[in-house]
């Protein structure tokens, strides 16, 4: 059986070379996993729309700039669900940021995004920032 494929945004938040990690709740797909904040793309929906729309129902925040960073498929294999990953960088935002769907949130420096259990998806993304093969300052 052929998985099917899903756009997904991410928003690498970065405020002060400080960037913003979400963690899952537990009762929701990988409990408890780190993540970046975003979502899925609803059906005809671009990728940047998307990240304006999810956002600001999870952080309710209105993005101000933005830019779009890297893209990739990934594909967890045990449930049969491939996912196109699809990441901005958020550099500036108004509003203040409220959790609304998260366990938690946290500021973090950029090397120490290896120190969190990720989801599997976003392992790219983070060796390519933490190797600096992409530059998010």
């Amino acid at each position: 059986m052929r998985s099917k494929k899903i756009k997904v945004v991410g928003g690498l938040i970065l405020d002060k070379n400080k960037i913003l990690i979400c963690q899952r709740t537990e009762d929701c797909d990988h409990p408890l996993k780190w993540e970046f904040p975003g979502g899925k793309t609803l059906v005809d929906e671009s990728t940047e729309k998307a990240l304006i729309r999810e956002i600001r129902e999870e952080l309710k925040i209105n993005i101000l700039e933005y830019k779009f960073l890297h893209d990739y498929v990934f594909e967890y294999k045990n449930l049969n669900k491939k996912i196109h990953l699809y990441f901005y960088l958020i550099t500036k935002f108004s509003n203040d940021i409220i959790n609304t769907i998260h366990e938690q949130l946290k500021w973090i420096e950029i090397q120490e995004l290896s120190n969190y259990d990720f989801l599997e998806g976003d392992y790219e993304i983070i060796q390519k920032i933490i190797n600096n093969d992409i530059k998010i300052y």
